[in-house]
């Protein structure tokens, strides 16, 4: 089991850095990803040290973006939306030319806040600038629709999956569409809609059998 290290204040780090932050950064990095993946010391502390190591890396290197994918995800697996937000938002601030900032802004409100309304400004907020994909305004759009929150969902964790290069992120966005996936095609009421659900489950790897059709899911 990894131990995770005490944790120095993100102004203090800087300070005794003498100008090395990226050596900082990387260190600090590496601890966290080894604690992220350890389960059972998550378990043991339940994830307490996350948002400390992620308050320290973003103030340390506030420009490196996968850092706020894994604000969204990891804080918002353990109910921590709002130091989520707090996080990203300060991330906002300091990549004012960044619509991926905005994005995981929106992703965290949709995923984790369950506030679809807030959820669609970040995602506005994104597809203002220039080179933000046109699915941005689409997925906002989408959010502010009275259509069911299953599909909202599906969208979401879709363009997360398609966007992100961090391969934590891009797995976990796989996972979870399989899921979504599978229970549409369970309780698909016509035959199109369970052969939309059939192909887009080949699309991330997955062939159904009738064993697996049957096999209870969690969602």
């Amino acid at each position: 089991m990894t131990t995770a290290i005490d944790l120095p204040r993100a102004q203090s780090a800087k300070l005794v850095a003498l100008g090395f932050d990226n050596l900082l950064f990387d260190y600090y990095w590496l601890e966290f990803i080894q604690y992220i993946g350890d389960q059972k010391g998550r378990q043991s502390d339940h994830s307490e040290k996350a948002a400390s190591y992620l308050e320290l890396l973003t103030a340390i290197d506030p420009h490196f973006v996968p850092a706020y994918y894994f604000a969204a995800i990891t804080l918002g697996d353990q109910n921590q939306s709002a130091a989520a937000a707090a996080i990203i938002d300060r991330g906002i601030a300091a990549n004012p030319d960044n619509w991926l900032l905005p994005y995981i802004g929106g992703m965290n409100q949709f995923l984790f806040a369950h506030d679809e309304h807030r959820a669609a400004k970040y995602y506005k907020m994104a597809a203002r600038f220039p080179a933000a994909p046109d699915w941005l305004e689409r997925q906002a759009n989408i959010l502010e629709a009275k259509i069911p929150s299953m599909i909202k969902e599906i969208n979401v964790w879709d363009s997360m999956y398609h966007n992100s290069t961090s391969p934590e992120i891009k797995q976990r966005a796989q996972n979870r569409l399989v899921e979504l996936w599978l229970k549409v095609y369970k309780t698909a009421p016509t035959k199109t809609i369970k052969e939309r659900a059939l192909n887009q489950l080949r699309d991330l790897g997955v062939e159904l059998d009738e064993k697996s059709v049957h096999r209870d899911t969690e969602i």
